[in-house]
């Protein structure tokens, strides 16, 4: 009786097993003179406060789908809020002219992007790098678990 008692309490608080947020690799492609960056750089990048890079070249970021798991992850550890949560300020700049970063649709196509963008930027697993396209400029390391 007990077992069944317990098995109907909601899972939640510090006993509730959230998953792991994975590992995330910051890259570009393997020509791009972008050599470093940082997480600060990284959210001033992805929220379009800064458009260029240090040379003058236009910052190109490049999303992943909003309801990736790497998407969700580095949203939370580099903007520090949820994909969702970003609309009405991208409604709000897109009234300006801003237009938020590309969204492609794999790991894949964001290492295709980022090697034939030489001022794009991206992010993957750090397992799904294609070292013939792109390199790792910062790993972000895995939360939570």
């Amino acid at each position: 009786m007990a077992a069944l008692l317990l098995s109907l309490l909601p899972v939640s608080g510090p006993f509730a097993a959230e998953p792991e947020a994975p590992a995330i690799a910051i890259v570009v492609g393997v020509g791009s003179q972008i050599r470093q960056v940082n997480v600060d750089t990284l959210r001033e990048l992805y929220l379009r406060r800064q458009r260029v890079w240090s040379d003058g070249e236009r910052a190109m970021p490049v999303n992943l789908p909003a309801d990736d798991p790497v998407r969700i992850a580095f949203s939370k550890r580099v903007l520090g809020r949820l994909p969702g949560d970003l609309e009405a300020y991208w409604l709000r700049l897109y009234r300006e002219g801003v237009q938020p970063p590309l969204v492609l649709k794999t790991s894949q196509a964001v290492c295709a992007y980022v090697a034939v963008e030489h001022a794009a930027i991206g992010y993957v697993r750090p397992d799904e790098v294609d070292g013939k396209s792109c390199r790792v400029l910062l790993v972000l390391a895995p939360e939570g678990g």
